[in-house]
């Protein structure tokens, strides 16, 4: 893909149905998998994706891509669902206490950049989705993630955190047996 094929993508909001989408092309959709309480207020709309869009998204794909651990439709849909996040989500508050404090967090953070969470009850492998110093958001790669007992976050789930809960990559991801990791 390049950007200038990306760039005819177009954003598409159904208030009826409450749901925004990526038209790929003509009538193949993207649709978002967050609830319209995740995201700002939309109304009615099909615009076009902007250059910047377009830029964003294959950033984030090449980023991920680079790894070589996460399977290529992952990285397809994390791509278009980083691009609906970072542009419709709602701000978040941080929800840190859910994670582990981290022994060996990774020195610098940008986005696209593979790290690990782990919630106590589960560890799954994020990708940054933003950073700000203080905070860092992150979107769930693999299959549901137990937080706690109540709260599970599910694939493409987007989470606010304290950079001291990031954990570095171990060798034991990069051979992982997750499907939505596994390189297809």
């Amino acid at each position: 893909m390049t950007v200038h094929e990306i760039a005819q993508w177009h954003w598409v909001y159904d208030p009826d149905q409450q749901q925004l989408q990526i038209e790929l092309e003509q009538g193949m959709f993207h649709p978002a998998p967050y609830k319209s309480s995740r995201l700002v207020p939309l109304h009615a709309m099909r615009a076009a994706f902007s250059t910047d869009d377009a830029e964003q998204f294959q950033s984030f794909y090449d980023a991920i891509e680079s790894s070589g651990i996460v399977a290529a439709q992952t990285i397809l849909e994390a791509s278009l669902n980083y691009l609906i996040f970072s542009r419709y989500g709602r701000p978040q508050m941080p929800q840190s206490w859910y994670f582990q404090t981290a022994e060996h967090a990774p020195s610098s953070l940008e986005v696209g950049q593979l790290v690990s969470l782990n919630s106590g009850m589960a560890e799954s492998i994020c990708a940054i989705t933003s950073t700000d110093g203080e905070f860092v958001e992150c979107m769930v790669l693999g299959g549901d993630f137990p937080l706690s007992d109540i709260k599970t976050l599910r694939q493409f789930d987007v989470i606010k955190v304290m950079p001291n809960r990031l954990q570095a990559l171990h060798e034991s991801h990069e051979n992982s047996t997750d499907s939505h990791l596994k390189q297809a």
